[in-house]
């Protein structure tokens, strides 16, 4: 492992064989995810018809695994050799994208969604565990920001691609790029040498099941960024599905929402190199003020909306820019804390804990945002959210001040 006392910077961390491999990896499974939701949001909102009901059931069918399914696979992460977990994932994400091709159906576009994201939550505990084995200490949160950075430029180039793809072929043909990069990604983690984990203790199924949980109660730095990411998760999926409606509200269309997107993978990715340096030293900090500005944001563009304006594509890109660059100091932060706190002997099953703690929580946010916005249009949604983000940036800093006096 790298001395502490070595350079920390982004060049460090790339001149290390495995980061840089796992790194490589990462664009074509990342760069899949974000064309992939693209064209089935374009889908099922531009070419079938369908309403916020629907798309709070898609982002039900991508979380609701994670709660179900995650905990239970992360007990085999733990168990089984990363590289294999990492290569079985992606193919399996590969195929199950492959059937979206042949979906002629809502249902059975979402029966699939629900499948591949079973298989994402052994893919993603496997790729954080990869990524605290083969980084050392003073660089997590640096990988951590590499990683996040990655998937918001394949958010950008995701949906763009997907625009010009859309435009000369029917989004089932789509599906099909995308399993290829599926394939391309399991190839390149193919004989990744990772260092060996530290040997398990036998236990019973129970201890195993619950050795990620016990970590959080171990833990209060744990415990306090789950709590703030479960919540701000929550405040997110209250109107995340609904910005293709939103932009429809502001008289824009699929290409608008596309570009928006992009722009908002614009700045995450911006957000998450910036987010890197800064989680290493302030983490909660740099949570807490993120949920400050994003919660602003949102209400602004929340209460525009309500008010029946429209609003221009550009300052529509804008918008969506920020929010996406202030939820990458949210993330960044807490995978660092997650790795940096974590035993690398149950490092899968802490993640998963947390993702599942996030997720069941989230669970019912794209019902209740729907709701909202069925009631009282979809800024009223956007509003909701982006109070709730103040409210819990307040009383976090509310907190944090408190533990410190």
């Amino acid at each position: 492992m790298m001395d502490r006392a070595q350079p920390a910077g982004y060049r460090s961390l790339l001149a290390l064989p495995v980061p840089r491999r796992l790194a490589l990896a990462s664009i074509p499974a990342d760069f899949a995810d974000w064309l992939d939701y693209a064209a089935i949001i374009a889908l099922l909102v531009f070419a079938w018809g369908e309403g916020p009901l629907v798309l709070a059931l898609f982002a039900f069918c991508l979380t609701l695994p994670y709660v179900a399914v995650g905990p239970l696979l992360a007990m085999v992460v733990d168990r089984t050799p990363l590289p294999t977990i990492l290569v079985l994932s992606n193919l399996g994400r590969g195929l199950a994208t492959l059937a979206l091709m042949f979906a002629d159906q809502t249902a059975v576009v979402l029966a699939i969604v629900f499948l591949r994201a079973c298989i994402d939550s052994a893919f993603t505990p496997a790729r954080q565990a990869a990524i605290q084995a083969s980084t050392p200490p003073n660089l997590l949160a640096r990988a951590n920001g590499l990683h996040q950075a990655i998937n918001q430029t394949s958010k950008i180039a995701g949906p763009a691609l997907g625009g010009m793809l859309l435009a000369i072929m029917p989004a089932q043909s789509v599906f099909g790029c995308n399993a290829v990069l599926s394939l391309l990604a399991a190839a390149l983690v193919f004989g990744l040498a990772l260092p060996a984990r530290p040997p398990r203790k036998a236990s019973d199924f129970r201890t195993e099941l619950l050795a990620g949980a016990a970590e959080f109660r171990r833990s209060r730095l744990l415990l306090m960024a789950l709590v703030f990411a479960a919540i701000a998760y929550f405040s997110f999926f209250l109107y995340d599905a609904l910005i293709a409606l939103l932009a429809e509200d502001f008289g824009l269309g699929a290409s608008a929402f596309g570009i928006g997107i992009a722009a908002s993978g614009a700045g995450g990715l911006l957000g998450a190199l910036l987010a890197g340096p800064l989680a290493a030293r302030h983490a909660l900090p740099s949570m807490i003020g993120a949920a400050l500005f994003s919660g602003a944001v949102t209400v602004v563009v929340g209460l525009v909306a309500m008010l029946g304006q429209d609003l221009p594509a550009l300052p529509f890109f804008l918008v969506l820019a920020l929010m996406g660059g202030s939820t990458a100091f949210m993330l960044v932060p807490y995978r660092t804390i997650v790795q940096t706190e974590a035993p690398p002997d149950r490092i899968a099953r802490v993640f998963a804990a947390g993702e599942a703690v996030i997720m069941a929580v989230m669970l019912s946010a794209p019902f209740i945002g729907s709701a909202i916005a069925g009631t009282w249009g979809t800024g009223a949604a956007f509003l909701a959210g982006g109070a709730l983000l103040i409210a819990l940036g307040l009383a976090s800093a509310a907190t944090l001040l408190a533990l410190r006096s």
